[in-house]
């Protein structure tokens, strides 16, 4: 069977998918993990699921969506989604597990939306899941506590268990922007997944919140593959990072005017690593990231003019290595093959070899 879970970006819902990756990690065939805000990003990832799903027809699937409340035409346009897929000879369960008051509307219409304000989405899904199938007790000993955490601070109850280690995880997780998820989904969500779970470790100590508020760095660099005195974090950062772009070079390679440009969507900051990542690819001559609100900025290394597409392409301009703009027009979308789709029309989809 094929787990689906979608949940929010906050604290409650990263838990959410610890829980269940942890509980599904040996009944599952493959989990895949999407995360969204609320808005118009739920159906968006509704939508990938769906499509996802059809790309796997000869599996069962089951969907989890958490910590994530529908509203009433988006209830309904899941549950035709899954009749649909059913009816042409799909195998797809579904259920919603929340805990937002503002979707009891839509817990008194479907069966399959499940709804207690009582307990934080986390706890939802480890209670259900944990009753469903068999956990481990070495998994029981250090999840269950950090689900009883996450209760914690999710409905803000201050003299409950590991409160205020609680408000340093929901930190953590709040000011995590190491990788951009809608670039690096699946990395950023396993970075933050490892996060907690190392957090973990040190739930139990004596001033347990003091001491991960003092070794997260540490644990953030030993991810990122360094040591707390190896290097810098935002060197770390940008090694790391340009390893995955480099990764994806070819399938996010788009072509202006006769040159090769890498395209990112949602990086941010990209000075450091687009030039680190120009060096290091020399077959790219610029380098281009979008962001979620459609402005543009453009890196190069001596081998083109960044300021002369930034001016044709988006109104823009600057220095010639590095440069900005802006899209007219811009459709917000959370999935990066939109974008670049987009980008590619807007550069005429010319390729030069």
């Amino acid at each position: 069977m094929h787990i689906h879970h979608l949940s929010h970006i906050d604290l409650d819902g990263y838990g959410c998918q610890l829980v269940s990756s942890e509980i599904y990690k040996n009944i599952a065939t493959k989990m895949f993990f999407y995360n969204a805000n609320y808005g118009k990003e739920v159906m968006a990832r509704i939508e990938h699921i769906i499509k996802n799903i059809k790309q796997n027809k000869e599996n069962k699937a089951h969907i989890i969506i958490s910590d994530l409340n529908l509203t009433l035409s988006e209830c309904q346009s899941l549950k035709d989604e899954i009749f649909e897929l059913n009816l042409n000879g799909y195998s797809v369960s579904f259920e919603l597990l929340d805990h937002h008051k503002s979707g009891a509307e839509c817990a008194a219409k479907y069966e399959w939306y499940v709804l207690d304000t009582t307990r934080c989405a986390t706890k939802i899904v480890y209670d259900t899941l944990s009753a469903r199938y068999e956990v481990l007790d070495l998994t029981k000993s250090w999840l269950s506590p950090m689900v009883d955490m996450i209760n914690s601070v999710d409905l803000w109850c201050e003299n409950s268990y590991a409160f205020e280690f609680g408000k340093v995880a929901m930190r953590i997780i709040a000011e995590c922007r190491e990788f951009s998820r809608f670039m690096f989904d699946d990395d950023d969500r396993g970075y933050k997944l490892h996060l907690l779970k190392e957090s973990s470790k040190i739930l139990g100590l004596n001033n347990n919140y003091i001491e991960l508020d003092n070794s997260i760095l540490g644990i953030k660099k030993r991810y990122l593959g360094g040591e707390l005195n190896s290097d810098s974090i935002d060197n770390l950062i940008s090694n790391f990072q340009n390893k995955l772009l480099s990764k994806r070079a070819e399938s996010s390679l788009v072509y202006c005017d006769g040159y090769r440009g890498f395209l990112s969507y949602g990086l941010g900051s990209i000075s450091v690593v687009a030039n680190l990542f120009l060096k290091t690819n020399c077959d790219f001559d610029f380098f281009i990231d979008v962001n979620t609100r459609g402005n543009v900025s453009l890196r190069a290394n001596n081998k083109c003019d960044v300021s002369a597409i930034a001016s044709k392409y988006f109104g823009g301009g600057g220095h010639f290595n590095a440069s900005g703009g802006k899209i007219e027009g811009f459709k917000e979308s959370f999935l990066y093959d939109d974008i670049k789709v987009m980008i590619e029309e807007i550069f005429k989809g010319d390729k030069y070899e």
